[in-house]
């Protein structure tokens, strides 16, 4: 499986796998989510989220979603800045809901690449 065709069998059963396991991501970052809407002001859960979008994002690009690990690092920098300001507002905490909804439905919603 050294072979060029073998690599690029490798990456696609990789690629797969990145596909099939997008709901349970999805459902870790809810997870976070519905904890950082109970509790606004606790760094810990938006740092659980910002590390989960981080993840999606990194793992997106390498396996050919570069639009879905775009969306995700938009989504971690507003997180991040957040943190950095450390003004948390229903406002802030809605945009960053509707935005992950966005995710989801791109994520869920494309097609896989050939």
């Amino acid at each position: 499986m050294n072979t060029p065709a073998g690599l690029q069998a490798r990456v696609a059963l990789l690629a797969q796998g990145f596909r099939t396991r997008l709901p349970a991501r999805f459902e870790q970052m809810d997870a976070a989510y519905a904890l950082c809407r109970s509790d606004m002001a606790e760094r810990a859960h938006w740092q659980e989220l910002y590390r989960l979008l981080h993840s999606l994002g990194g793992a997106a690009g390498t396996f050919g979603a570069a639009g879905l690990g775009l969306a995700a690092r938009r989504i971690e920098q507003k997180i991040k800045t957040q943190l950095a300001e450390n003004d948390w507002t229903i406002e802030n905490l809605n945009d960053i809901g509707a935005d992950m909804a966005a995710l989801r439905h791109m994520a869920l919603s494309t097609p896989a690449p050939q």
